[in-house]
């Protein structure tokens, strides 16, 4: 009898050893998984990231659709130098459209408020064209501190003054309008004003080759690109080695500018694609809203160097920087 009593305590037992080995087996899994995942994002953030190449404006050196790994590392231990090849977002530009266009009315204190919880954004990124993946989170854009907002009356003219976007008023998105979730602007009382709201910088990476670092000036006329160095007297033409044939000395401005000349500021970058005729870089960067010239991207912009191109497995190869 005491035999036959213990059969269902041993299998209990039994039982919560194997539950107690499952449980065991499934943290260890989460566990690793979660250094898996941190180890992953740190590598990214602050060693090396993949990227996609889109357009051929780096073309003979990258093609589209070739997959690129990029050193981040460097740029945290010495600073970007001429010829580098990087990845990096370049100055909001006229050839982004804003984020969001929205319309308010001011009250009687010239006060308006815009409600920034239902402006939500698909990303054009492109693993958020997945219907499933566009749903999350990390693929739907909203305002951000920082970004960008020009706001100016509907109507035409005032007085017989023109009102267009290119004299509108402009603020940045701050702190606390985001934690409070609206966005305040100032301007004539009971007046409907649009509004729109930019990303402080460009929506998608660039792929390009540093021409002048901060105390350079560059002078492009001609076609051919010339640079006078902080510690130089005079300009000096740059062969470009890495351009090719159709490429070389045809590094033309628009408007039927012969001649421009770029003085470099502390902090920014000068940027040239490899496919001068085919490449939308620093000479041709304008304000989405005023129309000035914006030649110039930050260094905070920049991602990294690239450092090799990992596929299609045909095409594995390092990408040097080229000798300027």
């Amino acid at each position: 009898m005491e035999k036959w009593q213990n059969k269902p305590s041993n299998r209990l037992n039994e039982v919560k050893r194997v539950l107690r080995e499952i449980g065991i087996f499934l943290v260890d899994i989460l566990y690793n998984a979660i250094i898996i995942i941190i180890l992953v994002i740190l590598i990214r953030t602050f060693l090396i990231s993949p990227f996609r190449v889109v357009g051929s404006s780096m073309a003979d050196n990258l093609h589209s659709n070739e997959f690129i790994l990029i050193d981040k590392l460097s740029y945290r231990l010495s600073e970007p130098d001429r010829g580098d090849p990087v990845v990096f977002k370049p100055p909001i530009t006229s050839k982004y459209s804003h984020k969001f266009e929205e319309a308010i009315t001011t009250d009687e204190n010239g006060a308006g408020v815009l409600e920034l919880n239902d402006l939500r954004i698909s990303k054009s990124v492109i693993y958020c064209q997945n219907e499933f993946i566009k749903q999350f989170w990390f693929c739907r854009d909203k305002v951000n501190e920082g970004d960008l907002v020009y706001f100016r009356p509907t109507r035409t003219s005032i007085s017989g003054f023109e009102i267009t976007w290119k004299n509108a008023d402009f603020k940045k998105v701050s702190k606390e309008e985001i934690n409070s979730q609206q966005l305040a602007i100032n301007g004539e009382a009971n007046q409907s004003y649009l509004i729109r709201i930019y990303s402080s910088s460009g929506p998608e990476y660039f792929v390009k080759r540093i021409i002048g670092i901060p105390g350079d000036t560059i002078k492009i006329e001609n076609g051919r690109v010339y640079l006078k160095a902080f510690e130089d007297d005079d300009f000096t033409e740059i062969e470009e080695e890495y351009l090719n044939q159709e490429n070389k000395n045809n590094t033309f401005l628009g408007n039927r500018t012969i001649s421009r000349t770029y003085e470099i500021p502390e902090g920014s970058y000068f940027l040239l694609g490899d496919n001068r005729n085919h490449s939308n870089d620093s000479r041709s960067w304008t304000s989405p809203i005023d129309q000035d010239h914006i030649p110039y991207a930050p260094k905070d912009n920049i991602s990294g160097k690239v450092l090799i191109v990992l596929w299609p497995i045909q095409s594995v190869r390092l990408i040097s920087s080229g000798d300027i």
